[in-house]
């Protein structure tokens, strides 16, 4: 079949429950007036049950079998527009604003793709998006779930995320080896946690992840110009040496990168 090396590639595991399909359309809380951008529509299960939304659905496949499928079996609803694009390298700035976006993500571009779309979450209400669970999991964390890291902290401070429902393997074709699940990102109106620079607080946020089973004190003690600083960061973000990073909220990483800052202004 042609395009199926490329979808195996991809993790693609094509939607083939209605009931699921509806949840997620129902999830989504558009309706007509709104626009539904949906990535990856595979052989559109999906797309009817948001067509029925009444919103606009601007469907982006990447396939060009799949692109021309979608296209004869959609043919005539006026409300869809499919576009042959790649999901993260699309220009999303050109989308009437605001929408939301409805997605079955490929499992192997779930997270690249969520932080494309979390780029332009000045131009996006909501994200209601299915991936594989332990994925789900990872993105919903807060400190001291299992799963909790790095990713966590990015998507929690850039969205509220919400853990939404399970979703089995029986109801893809083919059936894929793990469970998935369906959550809902929404962009804050201002970040939960204010940094004086986003890019460096993230990478504070990395190297405390860097090695999970080290102490916070192991892991980012190299970055403070001196021990004392570090020290005193640590206790004004009421963070103890001996704990590790799944157990600091992202408000406590804050504090301890306002810390960092200061002590390299103070050098």
């Amino acid at each position: 079949m042609p395009g199926q090396g490329k979808r195996k590639k991809l993790g693609q595991h094509f939607l083939a429950d209605p009931a699921i399909a509806q949840r997620i359309a129902q999830a989504c809380g558009a309706g007509p007036g709104d626009t539904i951008v949906e990535i990856g529509p595979g052989k559109g299960a999906l797309t009817g049950p948001l067509l029925d939304t009444g919103a606009r659905v601007i469907a982006l496949e990447l396939d060009e079998e799949l692109f021309r499928y979608l296209n004869r079996i959609y043919n005539g609803r006026e409300n869809l527009s499919v576009v042959r694009a790649n999901a993260l390298k699309y220009d999303y700035t050109t989308l009437p604003a605001p929408f939301r976006v409805a997605s079955n993500l490929p499992y192997s571009v779930a997270a690249p793709i969520i932080k494309t779309l979390i780029d332009h979450k000045k131009v996006i209400t909501s994200m209601t998006l299915m991936t594989q669970k332990e994925v789900a999991q990872r993105l919903c964390a807060t400190a001291g779930d299992d799963g909790y890291g790095s990713l966590s902290v990015f998507v929690g401070y850039h969205c509220q995320a919400e853990y939404l429902f399970d979703v089995p393997p029986r109801a893809f074709r083919p059936w894929p080896k793990v469970d998935s699940a369906v959550i809902r990102l929404t962009p804050w109106p201002s970040p939960p946690a204010m940094v004086a620079e986003e890019d460096g607080f993230f990478r504070l946020v990395q190297a405390a992840f860097a090695h999970r089973r080290k102490t916070i004190k192991n892991n980012l003690a190299l970055l403070w110009p001196d021990q004392e600083s570090f020290l005193s960061s640590l206790e004004a973000a009421s963070v103890t040496p001996s704990m590790r990073a799944e157990e600091i909220t992202m408000g406590q990483f804050a504090s301890l990168y306002e810390g960092l800052i200061k002590a390299q202004a103070g050098r």
